[in-house]
């Protein structure tokens, strides 16, 4: 490899980076917006007190996605200052998207809080973006060789869709959001995996091992039970 090539390399790896950082940061954020503009427009007419709900809800959180973007643009590298998964479900329930959490209070071992938050984030603002009424379903079980995450959206698609609904559709859309979810993922030693459901809609799994190996996820969200 030649001297220019190996720069044009390095410069193209380090553009992909800093998009993956400007998306984690508003990707968020912006999605929130949209849903809440959504809400507004449909209740303008019949229920105009609660739109003030929805500007303020806009309000707040274009104020968090401006302040997330600066800091990426600041450092390239922004981590939620406490990783409060509750704190980010309850946002997004406040903007219109049912969201339940299995167990109702989540525990994340130590060391995997950042990797499980984005993921969470990501997942959610996919979720928010393209699925149906029907919500997502945030999981958490911590077992004794690994402990394993799965996001799930209720809202979307027939059993045995040919096209995935919800967050699929970023997949089918050559977005960055399940990209970016699996290198969260595989950096902190996981396994990340994510495909559509038997009993419809989408899911994504990301396992971490306890003891050094993680067993292989052949496919995502597939428990029916959800």
């Amino acid at each position: 490899m030649t001297a220019a090539a190996g720069v044009r390399e390095l410069v193209a790896a380090e553009r992909a980076h800093l998009a993956d950082e400007v998306h984690d940061a508003a990707g968020h954020g912006f999605a929130t917006i949209a849903m809440q503009a959504g809400v507004a427009l449909l209740m303008i007419d019949e229920h105009p007190e609660r739109v003030r709900e929805s500007l303020e809800a806009i309000r707040s959180t274009s104020a968090q996605a401006l302040g997330r973007l600066r800091s990426a643009l600041d450092v390239m590298d922004p981590e939620p200052a406490d990783h409060d998964l509750l704190r980010l479900v309850g946002g997004v329930r406040a903007a219109g998207l049912p969201v339940d959490v299995e167990p109702a209070e989540p525990y994340v071992p130590a060391g995997l809080e950042e990797p499980v938050y984005r993921v969470v984030r990501e997942a959610l603002t996919n979720v928010a973006r393209h699925a149906g009424p029907g919500g997502a379903l945030v999981r958490l079980a911590d077992g004794p060789r690994e402990f394993v995450l799965e996001v799930v959206d209720r809202g979307g698609g027939s059993p045995g869709a040919a096209e995935p609904t919800g967050f699929g559709q970023v997949r089918a859309a050559g977005g960055r959001g399940l990209a970016g979810m699996r290198a969260r993922v595989t950096e902190a030693g996981g396994v990340f995996a994510a495909g559509p459901r038997p009993d419809g809609g989408f899911g994504v799994v990301a396992r971490f091992p306890r003891d050094g190996v993680c067993l292989p996820v052949d496919g995502a969200g597939s428990r029916g039970d959800a």
